[in-house]
């Protein structure tokens, strides 16, 4: 095993390992009320906090919004996003950050995208929220081996599967999937760095060019479902 990449055969021997615990599953009211405790935020001024949730489209870079990204009470992260070099654009601040496990997957095994060595081990005093039932102990194994201080909660799987036939739109995003989460967070939302692998950002993460992986996702519905939002005026996108 590399000091930090996995090989696929190393990430199926620790999915089978019996060391690792199968981490709780939270339901969407139970995984915002620990939420709230991880941030020592009652629920009183819960819906008054503005939050924040930034995506990883390259878009980001054609503005300066890092400081307005951090003066929300709390902001939202997608994957394994960078932010060192990239303050002006995106901000520094991280409360929770949010990661599919298939996109977990495939960056720790450089299948997807690559990071320095000590990347994830630098995210130690970030809480994750995970979304990704069948990689969960693997999941648990790499956080117990590069990560241990940080904090973990996990989408339970009935939430997301009620969301996606509420919503119609197939495999929702891990990107809309925060975004749901800070609509129960709070009334206050603002939302950065989402184009839907749309308006020429489909190969280009604001950190990285990117072969678009969008499978099983319904860009199109989810930006419509979006714009909507922003015309009730549920959330503010920027």
């Amino acid at each position: 095993m590399s000091k930090y990449f996995y090989t696929t055969d190393e990430m199926e021997s620790l999915f089978r390992s019996r060391d690792l615990e199968y981490p709780s599953q939270y339901s969407l009211d139970e995984l915002v009320k620990r939420m709230k405790e991880l941030n020592h935020i009652t629920q009183e001024v819960q819906r008054e906090q503005s939050v924040a949730v930034v995506g990883n489209s390259g878009k980001l870079l054609t503005e300066e919004q890092g400081e307005f990204i951090d003066s929300h009470d709390i902001v939202f992260r997608c994957n394994l996003a960078k932010i060192e070099g990239y303050e002006k654009s995106v901000g520094t601040k991280t409360d929770f950050r949010f990661i599919a496990g298939k996109s977990f997957w495939r960056d720790l095994t450089g299948q997807f995208s690559s990071y320095e060595d000590n990347f994830l081990t630098n995210l130690k005093d970030q809480h994750f929220i995970i979304k990704a039932e069948p990689l969960y102990a693997a999941i648990q194994g790499i956080i117990k081996n590069y990560n241990t201080e940080s904090k973990v909660l996990y989408i339970r799987q009935d939430f997301i599967d009620e969301a996606e036939k509420k919503l119609g739109i197939g495999d929702i995003s891990l990107g809309l999937t925060a975004i749901l989460m800070a609509l129960q967070w709070s009334s206050n939302v603002s939302v950065f760095g989402f184009t839907f692998f749309q308006e020429g950002w489909d190969e280009q993460h604001y950190f990285e060019s990117i072969t678009p992986y969008s499978r099983g996702h319904n860009p199109l519905a989810e930006k419509e479902y979006v714009n909507n939002l922003v015309e009730l005026k549920h959330i503010t996108l920027y």
